[in-house]
């Protein structure tokens, strides 16, 4: 996993393209989840990791909370570009349901490694 810091990039000044006119963080601060996000304690060491099952954007924008985006719908243009709305509906014209399985693991990383990582282990080396 990498790293995230909110609303700081180490190539790009935030605060003087982005929030010059809106305060709202929300896009400057989700990123790709492909296998896992974590948020951890720093006083006390304690991680609190959720494993996916599928790529989705995620942030942690407030302390001691997770997000995970399972499907997106916005009933009309955003005007950034696209020209369109991102409605995405089954036959029947309700909104797609997208069935996730989600792994919640917390542990203190001092003392047991995280069991995310074992999982990617094997993973990449099944034998």
């Amino acid at each position: 996993m990498q790293e995230r810091i909110l609303n700081y990039r180490s190539y790009y000044d935030i605060y003087d393209h982005l929030y010059k006119y809106n305060m709202q963080n929300i896009t400057a601060n989700y990123y790709p989840v492909n296998s896992a996000i974590s948020i951890k304690d720093i006083t006390s060491g304690i991680q609190f990791t959720v494993s996916n099952d599928r790529s989705q954007g995620g942030s942690s924008l407030k302390e001691g909370r997770l997000e995970l985006m399972q499907n997106r719908r916005i009933p009309c243009d955003d005007n950034k570009g696209v020209n369109e709305f991102l409605n995405e509906t089954d036959a029947s014209g309700n909104g797609l349901r997208v069935p996730a399985t989600y792994y919640v693991q917390l542990n203190d990383r001092a003392h047991r490694p995280s069991f995310q990582r074992k999982i990617q282990q094997k993973v990449a080396d099944p034998l």
